[in-house]
């Protein structure tokens, strides 16, 4: 149970929740210098911890100045906060304590910023096509989500030598031609099976199973936003987190036009409703009714195939795509990593129960 000036070697820590978290508050002055807090907050998690009486120290750490706040998880990343962010941000940002819930927290600190910027640049370029009526709506929001997949696919090498970049730079030096054909046809090799292009603009481009470039988008690009596409490939897409992507660009987009594209993502916190009861829970129980090493390792090993089968289920839900839109493989992702977060359980399970033979 947590409880507030707790008493620690005569101090007083501001709130203890033993197993899960420690808090330490500083004035509301003292948030551009918390930096300065973070030995004392670290020390005094580190006295949480009681071996005669089998007390481990708490999970988390949280330094709070009220306008600005870290989260630390220091018994595995002792270097660095998990996340750090000022109260304004934290509708959304509270994703990073939901350990306060009981939930198992997400965190995306460094891969932030390169997200934001990657939205603004196609909600940009959404806006100019929706502004000059260059297709219907339908059409534009293929376009959108067959243009991002190609972003995120070249980086990943899933579309070899950048061949979506090279189809931009090829259009943007020359003006005769038009994106409603060149990428146009891109979609339509990445959405018909058979025997891939060996020569040529789509040599070694993937059939993607799915109905992604079921309706290849073809839509006419004008140069500024031509310009605009190609400065959104520049972007680094392996650190663009997908887990934030879809819920910036509605914001992004704003309401009329979120509506206008069908951009209605599921929240990172709400799949975790779905996962924690059925995919985490029964894990976690296993792994605390475990008495002997023989059933640690044997729960340790169903742990990781569990999760490597939502892994696979992932990658065929996702038909072969890094980033599938689809709600399953969110699903998927929470779901696997959840399990894989749970494995240290096992190894402290496994540890316990060959040091008390």
């Amino acid at each position: 149970m947590a409880s507030f000036e707790h008493s620690q070697h005569g101090r007083f820590l501001d709130l203890l929740w033993p197993g899960r978290c420690l808090f330490e508050m500083k004035a509301p002055s003292e948030a551009g210098r918390l930096a300065k807090h973070r030995a004392q907050a670290l020390r005094y998690w580190e006295e949480a911890a009681d071996s005669s009486r089998g007390v481990e120290a708490p999970r988390f750490v949280v330094l709070c100045a009220f306008r600005r706040l870290e989260i630390w998880e220091p018994g595995h990343f002792p270097g660095q906060p998990r996340a750090a962010f000022d109260l304004a941000e934290l509708p959304d940002r509270y994703e990073s304590l939901l350990f306060l819930t009981s939930g198992e927290p997400v965190f995306l600190e460094g891969h932030a910023a390169v997200t934001v910027e990657a939205v603004k640049s196609v909600a940009e370029l959404f806006a100019h096509l929706t502004d000059r009526f260059a297709a219907d709506p339908e059409v534009l929001r293929d376009f959108l989500l067959q243009a991002v997949w190609c972003m995120f696919a070249e980086d990943f090498g899933q579309i070899p030598a950048h061949g979506f970049t090279r189809v931009l730079d090829g259009l943007l030096g020359a003006p005769t031609r038009s994106s409603a054909d060149d990428l146009g046809q891109l979609f339509a090799v990445l959405g018909t099976s058979g025997p891939r292009p060996a020569h040529g603009l789509y040599a070694g481009a993937p059939y993607v199973n799915g109905d992604l470039f079921e309706s290849p988008a073809r839509v006419h690009l004008e140069k500024e936003e031509l310009e605009l596409l190609r400065a959104a490939t520049a972007f680094n897409w392996r650190e663009v987190q997908p887990q934030i992507f879809g819920s910036l660009l509605e914001g992004g987009l704003g309401h009329e036009r979120q509506w206008e594209l069908g951009a209605h993502y599921t929240h990172e916190a709400h799949i975790q409703t779905v996962v924690q009861p059925t995919i985490v829970a029964p894990w976690r129980e296993r792994i605390e009714n475990c008495e002997t090493h023989a059933e640690a390792v044997a729960a340790q090993n169903a742990l990781m195939n569990t999760s490597c089968s939502i892994r696979r289920a992932d990658r065929a839900t996702s038909s072969t795509s890094p980033t599938s839109s689809c709600g399953a493989s969110r699903h998927a992702c929470a779901s696997a990593r959840s399990t894989c977060a749970a494995a240290p359980g096992c190894a402290n399970r496994a540890r316990s129960a060959l040091s008390s033979r």
